[in-house]
């Protein structure tokens, strides 16, 4: 039965979602064994044969050099990642929490760890790796991070019947300092997908929260809103829904955004491919058409500083390089070539 929220000002992760999942299982190790150079971690109580692995050997250093460590499910061997894009493997296994859950049909496992760069007091991210176990032979892993631990983090949030996810990022409203981002955070939906996850948006606005709560975000008060349903602010009144992005002129020369191809702003990530200038948008326009049937994120941004404004065609928006160049990569198969931009370099 979908959640009416009713509490006013005072809100937890659970409450956000319009169907939560069913926790079936919470496991914990049962034993270890050791198999050639490697130190096996049991989980006998899981549903599927479930292992984490710890590579021994005086080769390995836990800074320099880290043990290598991973999961296995059904004899299928994942690795430990803390992001969506799932390009940069954590050589980090400390379980904080391992959870087996149904929604709608479907099994899922979830395990939540620190993330490796980020170890002692301050750390503040979880690393989440979930694991869609429905069909043990072919089990489809989705991994981010968040400062929020807990299965709340997952639900049903849009009505669309599929499994979604929210994540907690620390953000100082405007105008704050540094040390406001310890009690202020973001909070974005996604759509778990295939192992791909999407962001979802209406109509080019993605929905979102900026809340003030604790620093674990277990409790939090909502400030500004795109949400799916009504939430209340501060003051027990609804909350006008505010798009993430004030408004601006889609392909507004003046600014270097990033805009998708319907001409709606897009937050930079760090790095992209750029393919190709084009001096009029149509041109641009009907370049980008033909990229999307090989390329679901294509980009437009707007260069001005030469003196002529020029309409440039990127793909991909993500985190790490290594993504950026696999585009690139998959692009000279296509007899076309492209180069890595970094966005908070170059613009």
């Amino acid at each position: 039965m979908a959640q009416t929220l009713t509490e006013g000002n005072w809100y937890a992760t659970a409450q956000l979602s319009q169907e939560p999942v069913n926790v079936t299982k919470e496991l914990y190790p049962t034993g270890s064994m050791e198999s050639g150079d490697s130190t096996l971690t049991l989980y006998g109580e899981s549903s599927i044969d479930f292992k984490i692995y710890f590579i021994n050997g005086d080769q390995y250093d836990p800074v320099f050099n880290p043990n290598p460590t991973g999961i296995i499910l059904n004899n299928q061997e994942f690795q430990f990642y803390c992001g969506m894009e799932m390009s940069l493997r954590q050589n980090y296994s400390n379980v904080l929490q391992a959870n087996e859950f149904s929604f709608l049909g479907k099994n899922y496992l979830v395990l939540i760890s620190f993330r490796e760069d980020c170890l002692g007091d301050n750390c503040r991210y979880r690393c989440y790796n979930l694991f869609d176990i429905t069909n043990p032979k072919r089990i489809v892993q989705t991994s981010f991070s968040s400062i929020f631990e807990g299965v709340e983090s997952f639900g049903e949030f849009n009505n669309d019947g599929q499994l979604d996810f929210v994540r907690f990022a620390p953000k100082a409203p405007e105008g704050g300092t540094a040390a406001d981002a310890d009690t202020h955070y973001l909070i974005t939906c996604y759509n778990v997908g295939n192992g791909t996850p999407k962001q979802l948006s209406d109509q080019g606005n993605s929905y979102y929260l900026f809340a003030e709560g604790d620093e674990g975000a277990n409790q939090f008060q909502i400030l500004k809103a795109y949400w799916f349903f009504d939430v209340k602010g501060q003051n027990n009144q609804s909350i006008e829904k505010t798009t993430y992005f004030t408004k601006y002129i889609s392909f507004d020369p003046y600014h270097t955004y990033l805009y998708n191809p319907e001409g709606v702003r897009i937050e930079k990530n760090q790095y992209s491919v750029h393919v190709e200038d084009f001096g009029d948008l149509e041109a641009a326009l009907t370049f980008c058409n033909m990229m999307m049937e090989y390329f679901d994120d294509v980009y437009i941004m707007i260069d001005q500083y030469t003196g002529n404004i020029s309409y440039q065609v990127y793909i991909g928006n993500f985190t790490h390089r290594q993504k950026a160049e696999d585009y690139q990569r998959k692009l000279l198969t296509f007899g076309m070539r492209g180069n890595v931009s970094h966005f908070r370099k170059n613009n």
